[in-house]
């Protein structure tokens, strides 16, 4: 059991490529997940300031001592789809439960996406406490050329870990 969570650690970041062209499913969840996040006015400046914009409409968490999570996702450059995008989490610590939620990532800049793209996995602290559709959320660290959201959307979390999340994209010519 020991050498199989690093394995399995070890398959979910090397992770397997990905089509640039999103499926048709896909476009209709994350059009619906954009709208979701649109309607929300805290987010407005952002939507004025990114140049790229990646939509996660259905994302999961889960764990239990060791958690992860998992999410496909939309890249939208000029409110247009361009690719696709995946999501992946590790994480260690206090944690038990699983939640879903959608998750918004905004670029200010090309050079932000890109270095966010080639990077084998990002570090992040959290603390999460999550009821069904009712919680809040924590992310320690702030950049200012990138900002994530989510929105919970079910699920019964209690976290309190460190871990890495690794992002993928996908983007045609």
């Amino acid at each position: 059991m020991q050498t199989l969570i690093p394995l399995l650690l070890l398959l979910a970041l090397t992770g397997c490529s990905l089509s640039p062209t999103p499926s048709d499913t896909a476009l209709t969840d994350s059009r619906a997940a954009l709208s979701a996040f649109q309607a929300d006015d805290r987010l407005t400046r952002f939507f004025d300031e990114a140049k790229i914009v990646v939509v996660f409409p259905s994302a999961w968490r889960a764990g239990m001592g060791f958690g992860g999570g998992y999410a496909l996702g939309t890249v939208y450059r000029d409110n247009a789809p361009v690719g696709v995008a995946r999501m992946w989490q590790f994480s260690a610590g206090a944690n038990v439960g699983g939640q879903r939620y959608r998750q918004i990532v905004f670029f200010k800049t090309d050079a932000a996406f890109e270095a966010m793209g080639q990077a084998s996995n990002e570090f992040a602290g959290q603390a999460h406490a999550a009821l069904i559709t009712a919680g809040g959320a924590t992310n320690p660290g702030y950049n200012p050329e990138v900002a994530v959201f989510s929105q919970l959307r079910g699920g019964l979390l209690l976290e309190a870990s460190v871990g890495l999340h690794r992002y993928e994209f996908a983007v045609g010519e």
